[in-house]
């Protein structure tokens, strides 16, 4: 069960809808509503909870829409809930959002980012099979056979096999790339991916070009790092004057 903390003003108008969104976030996350409340300016409230605006959200200690505390935080707040449309009430969809996954969106950019470079290696079977050497490179022949042939798997250096080998490999580096775009960097990787997939097969088997070939793996390589890299999340600003 997550950490539920609410944080308000006394004189906030916003209190008392910031309580039915929450009420509303835990019915959609199928959970107990459970929280605690802490006045900004009692005394007996924890100094953590004067670091945000009010009424603010915590799940887990964190922000439901992952605003870092600040000690410059004696104000309303005002939320993002899309198509321009603004609000002193956190989005129930966040609150959701943070309760269903046991953390707040700093913590699921965190986990995404994580998990988006693990997606991220699955490129690198496909960049080490394009790697593979066809018909040239006579010194990295020995190595490749010597390894490959250990394993009773010499054959997969003929070029019949290592082409559909490559596809095999880099398929799952492109569906890696697709899955679930939008919440990470959109489909330019994806489209980046693509392209440099298209350079390693074509300049590899079909019109053997090397510099295009290390251009495919190197805008490969690009695009992993751009797919996995944190996504930063839009902040909203806060209104001081919104409570009077």
């Amino acid at each position: 069960m997550p950490r539920v903390e609410l944080i308000y003003d006394l004189d906030c108008p916003n209190v008392q809808d910031a309580r039915t969104a929450l009420l509303k976030g835990f019915a959609k996350a199928g959970l107990q509503p459970t929280w605690t409340e802490w006045d900004r300016k009692s005394p007996n409230s924890p100094p953590h909870v004067r670091c945000y605006g009010s009424p603010t959200v915590l799940v887990d200690g964190h922000d439901v829409i992952g605003v870092e505390p600040s000690d410059d935080s004696d104000c309303c707040r005002v939320y993002d809930h899309g198509a321009g449309a603004l609000s002193g009430i956190p989005p129930v969809r966040r609150i959701v959002a943070a309760l269903s996954n046991g953390n707040t969106l700093a913590s699921t950019r965190s986990a995404k980012g994580v998990s988006g470079r693990w997606r991220s290696l699955a490129s690198l079977p496909g960049v080490g099979a394009a790697l593979l050497p066809i018909g040239h490179c006579p010194a990295c022949w020995p190595a490749y056979a010597a390894i490959l042939g250990s394993f009773g798997l010499g054959f997969l250096l003929d070029s019949t096999y290592l082409f559909p080998i490559t596809i095999l490999l880099l398929a799952p580096a492109l569906f890696a790339f697709a899955f679930r775009a939008k919440t990470r960097r959109g489909y330019g990787p994806l489209g980046l991916a693509t392209v440099s997939v298209g350079f390693i097969l074509t300049f590899k088997f079909a019109y053997v070009f090397d510099p295009l070939v290390y251009a495919g793996l190197f805008g490969l390589v690009v695009a992993s790092v751009w797919n996995a890299w944190p996504r930063r999340a839009r902040l909203t600003g806060s209104c001081p004057n919104c409570a009077q």
